[in-house]
Protein backbone atom coordinates (compact mmCIF):
# COMPACT_ATOMS: atom_id res chain seq x y z
CA UNK A 1 0.00 0.00 0.00
CA UNK A 2 2.69 2.46 0.83
CA UNK A 3 4.17 2.28 -2.87
CA UNK A 4 0.37 3.06 -4.38
CA UNK A 5 -0.15 5.95 -2.07
CA UNK A 6 3.08 7.66 -2.86
CA UNK A 7 2.98 6.87 -6.34
CA UNK A 8 2.33 10.47 -8.42
CA UNK A 9 0.33 8.81 -11.10
CA UNK A 10 -2.59 8.04 -8.49
CA UNK A 11 -1.77 11.26 -6.29
CA UNK A 12 -0.11 15.10 -7.19
CA UNK A 13 2.87 15.26 -5.15
CA UNK A 14 2.66 12.52 -2.74
CA UNK A 15 5.05 13.63 -0.33
CA UNK A 16 3.05 16.71 0.77
CA UNK A 17 0.73 16.51 3.60
CA UNK A 18 -2.74 17.62 1.70
CA UNK A 19 -5.87 16.97 3.17
CA UNK A 20 -7.87 18.87 0.87
CA UNK A 21 -7.22 15.61 -1.85
CA UNK A 22 -9.92 14.03 0.61
CA UNK A 23 -12.43 16.79 0.90
CA UNK A 24 -15.85 16.39 -1.42
CA UNK A 25 -15.10 18.58 -3.96
CA UNK A 26 -12.04 16.30 -4.54
CA UNK A 27 -13.62 12.65 -3.99
CA UNK A 28 -14.54 11.98 -7.27
CA UNK A 29 -10.92 12.67 -7.91
CA UNK A 30 -9.43 9.46 -6.18
CA UNK A 31 -9.39 6.31 -7.82
CA UNK A 32 -11.02 3.99 -5.04
CA UNK A 33 -8.49 1.60 -5.45
CA UNK A 34 -5.92 3.21 -5.13
CA UNK A 35 -6.61 4.38 -1.61
CA UNK A 36 -6.69 1.39 0.58
CA UNK A 37 -6.00 2.23 4.49
CA UNK A 38 -7.75 -0.58 5.99
CA UNK A 39 -7.86 -2.99 3.22
CA UNK A 40 -11.11 -4.09 0.94
CA UNK A 41 -13.64 -6.51 -0.12
CA UNK A 42 -14.96 -9.69 1.81
CA UNK A 43 -11.41 -9.86 4.31
CA UNK A 44 -11.68 -5.70 4.76
CA UNK A 45 -10.42 -5.10 8.77
CA UNK A 46 -13.14 -5.41 10.42
CA UNK A 47 -11.81 -3.25 13.17
CA UNK A 48 -11.42 -0.23 10.89
CA UNK A 49 -14.40 1.71 12.41
CA UNK A 50 -13.54 0.97 15.92
CA UNK A 51 -9.76 1.83 15.56
CA UNK A 52 -11.07 5.32 13.57
CA UNK A 53 -12.98 6.19 16.63
CA UNK A 54 -10.91 5.05 19.47
CA UNK A 55 -7.70 7.01 17.19
CA UNK A 56 -10.08 10.33 17.06
CA UNK A 57 -10.96 10.04 21.00
CA UNK A 58 -6.83 9.51 21.80
CA UNK A 59 -6.32 12.69 19.72
CA UNK A 60 -9.46 14.50 21.29
CA UNK A 61 -7.85 13.95 24.86
CA UNK A 62 -4.30 14.48 24.14
CA UNK A 63 -5.02 17.80 22.28
CA UNK A 64 -7.09 19.09 24.81
CA UNK A 65 -4.06 18.17 27.47
CA UNK A 66 -1.00 18.91 25.48
CA UNK A 67 0.53 21.41 23.12
CA UNK A 68 2.61 19.06 20.52
CA UNK A 69 6.26 20.28 19.59
CA UNK A 70 8.50 18.68 17.66
CA UNK A 71 11.21 17.55 19.55
CA UNK A 72 14.98 18.57 18.74
CA UNK A 73 15.82 14.56 18.06
CA UNK A 74 13.23 14.48 15.77
CA UNK A 75 14.84 14.49 11.79
CA UNK A 76 13.31 17.06 9.63
CA UNK A 77 12.29 16.56 6.81
CA UNK A 78 11.78 12.86 7.98
CA UNK A 79 13.28 10.60 5.94
CA UNK A 80 12.14 6.74 5.78
CA UNK A 81 14.09 3.67 6.63
CA UNK A 82 15.01 1.74 3.79
CA UNK A 83 14.31 -2.57 3.52
CA UNK A 84 11.79 -2.51 5.88
CA UNK A 85 8.26 -3.67 5.71
CA UNK A 86 7.06 -0.95 8.16
CA UNK A 87 7.16 2.13 7.40
CA UNK A 88 9.96 3.77 10.07
CA UNK A 89 11.93 7.00 10.37
CA UNK A 90 15.38 6.41 10.01
CA UNK A 91 16.13 8.55 13.38
CA UNK A 92 12.89 7.94 15.35
CA UNK A 93 9.67 9.72 15.01
CA UNK A 94 9.97 12.27 18.51
CA UNK A 95 7.99 14.62 19.90
CA UNK A 96 7.32 16.54 23.30
CA UNK A 97 4.09 17.31 24.92
CA UNK A 98 3.78 20.46 26.93
CA UNK A 99 0.51 20.53 29.65
CA UNK A 100 -1.47 23.60 28.50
Amino acid sequence: MFSIHRDPKYYPNPEKFDPERFSDENKDLINPSTYIPFGQGPRNCIGSRFALMESKAIMFYMLSAFRIEMSPKTQNPIKFMKGTLNLKAEKGFWVNLQPL
